[in-house]
């Protein structure tokens, strides 16, 4: 199998930890550490760097940073500053945020497609070191200049979920990131709108980049497994921008009632909410045999690199590794 294999952090584990499983996985053949921007966990930018600095060689991407809780200018010079300690090696994904959270934070969504492309062309703006003038729906700019230039682009990705935004990481996007919990058939689906988006554009598909997150969990306890991976479904699938992805697999799950859990921090909860067929649909779970036949299906799907958010205990994330190992030689 052709894919890049990445891994992804969601903020859970301490910093110290995080690095730790960084440095293993690069080891393993990972080249992608991604960090997930969830409210109220470890941040992610700050997080890069700590990996970018402890894993010479891996590229590092914060994702998704959220236009509707950063200003464009700090966000500009942080990632400016994180090509500088690992030139080459850094990308951004942004996308809109958990709706649940940014509520909590005090925020709503208002037209997420125009305020999206607004955060791009201010980022590649003031990234060119020139006096930036945008009157944007969130953010006005007048004469912003950053003071230093990356040495490279940065490429920016997309974190799309709907067919809008998809079609928008085609036309104005280095590439995209698709969100854990969905189905092989729904990432298909959702790269088709990114090609149509780049073609529409004047763009060639092929040159951008397509990864998605998959949660996984390996090891011979299948039962142990699935439990594991049904807990970190039941908290992306808190995500109403998931509706569609669960409508098309035609599994039932009471998506309003997983949100009224997480609302209130009842995890557990929410994970007797989701049914082995929905672990079976949105996750990985199994053996290191079944998890490479399982990820297979996902590279089929057009994913350029599989993200895997690893989970279990300390024993069960080296077996994740060796998942890592097994589809390297492949």
């Amino acid at each position: 199998m052709s894919a890049q294999i990445g891994v992804s952090f969601d903020g859970f584990a301490s910093f110290d930890d995080a690095v730790a499983l960084a440095r293993d996985a690069v080891a393993a053949g990972a080249t992608g550490l991604w960090m997930a921007d969830h409210l109220g966990y470890r941040e992610a930018i700050l997080s890069c760097l700590g990996f970018a600095l402890a894993t010479p060689g891996a590229r590092v991407v914060p994702t998704a940073i959220s236009p509707y809780l950063r200003h464009p200018m700090p966000t500009a010079m942080q990632m400016a500053t994180l090509a500088e300690a690992a030139p080459g090696r850094v990308a951004i994904a942004v996308g809109i945020g958990n709706p649940l959270f940014l509520g909590e934070s005090g925020e709503s969504i208002d037209k997420p497609v125009r305020v999206v492309r607004e955060f791009v062309e201010a980022l590649r703006a003031l990234w060119s070191g020139e006096p930036v003038e945008q009157d944007g729906l969130r953010f006005r700019l007048k004469g912003a200049r950053m003071m230093f230039r990356p040495r490279a682009p940065i490429p920016i990705y997309l974190a799309p979920i709907r067919e809008q935004m998809l079609r928008l990481a085609g036309r104005i996007a280095d590439g995209a990131v698709l969100s854990a919990g969905i189905s092989a058939a729904y990432a298909r689906r959702s790269l088709a709108f990114v090609a149509q988006g780049a073609r529409d554009a004047g763009r060639e598909p092929q040159r951008l980049h397509s990864a998605g997150y998959i949660f996984l969990m390996a090891c011979d306890d299948k039962r142990r497994a699935v439990e594991t991976v049904r807990r970190k479904l039941a908290f992306v699938l808190r995500n109403r921008f998931l509706d569609e992805n669960i409508a098309i697999t035609g599994i039932p799950l009471d998506q309003d009632a997983i949100i009224a859990a997480i609302a209130r921090r009842d995890l557990d909860g929410a994970a007797q909410l989701v049914s082995d067929d929905a672990v079976e649909a949105f996750g990985v779970a199994g053996d290191v045999r079944t998890c490479c036949e399982r990820l297979a299906a996902f590279a089929d799907a057009g994913l350029k690199e599989l993200v895997l958010l690893l989970s279990g205990e300390a024993a069960d994330l080296q077996t994740g590794l060796n998942v890592i190992r097994e589809m390297k030689s492949q």
